[in-house]
């Protein structure tokens, strides 16, 4: 390329002047960026950009914190729903009665499924390995078996061959209040099962 009387090429000259002259095109950016292109976050942008994490993160977890027991809670329902859903299945693929025998007294308090013989009078039950503990804060205020309604001791919701079931009404609460929590009812001649959330007085 031809060389001026002062040494720059007329191409060299040009994007000097759009530089000098302030104009923004993308020659001129590529010849010497602005300040302004090439400057950060100030110290006080960045002190409020996480001051306002900060506060968001704190109010997630704070509704966390206040949700999960109740999550823990429903949890625990479905969950003792569908173990008896798979004691009633076992009964009826096995031939055996099958059961979930509730220990109220450990802590957690915990249920384990159990099989016995092919009559309603079963008095020998032979734990199998599924057993399940309630999560932290959740209680079991009462379970109604064939026998009578225990809120301590163990109690056992049985399962027959033919589908159907004994009593059951299982009370689930959060600590000790047991005005709010979930029910989990059991109709004895179809061992139909049915969990609902109950308040204050509405418990059957």
């Amino acid at each position: 390329m031809k060389l001026s009387r002062n040494g720059s090429t007329p191409l060299e000259r040009t994007l000097h002047y759009l530089w000098r002259s302030g104009k923004s095109n993308r020659f001129a950016l590529g010849l010497k960026p602005s300040l302004n292109i090439l400057a950060g976050f100030t110290l006080v942008e960045l002190m409020i950009a996480i001051a306002v994490i900060a506060i968001i993160a704190a109010v997630g977890i704070f509704t966390v914190n206040q949700q999960l027991p109740t999550y823990r809670l429903r949890s625990d329902a479905r969950t003792i729903a569908s173990t008896l859903m798979m004691a009633r299945m076992k009964a009826t693929s096995s031939g055996l009665q099958h059961a979930i025998e509730f220990d109220l007294d450990s802590s957690p308090q915990m249920y384990r499924l159990q099989h016995g013989n092919a009559n309603t009078g079963s008095t020998i039950w032979t734990d199998e390995t599924y057993y399940r503990r309630l999560s932290t804060g959740v209680n079991i205020a009462s379970v109604k078996d064939d026998i009578a309604t225990h809120t301590s001791g163990t109690a056992r919701i049985i399962y027959n061959p033919n589908g159907s079931s004994g009593t059951g009404d299982i009370r689930l609460v959060l600590g000790t209040i047991t005005t709010d929590g979930y029910q989990i009812l059991l109709t004895p001649t179809t061992g139909r099962i049915r969990s609902e959330k109950v308040q204050n007085d509405e418990w059957e």
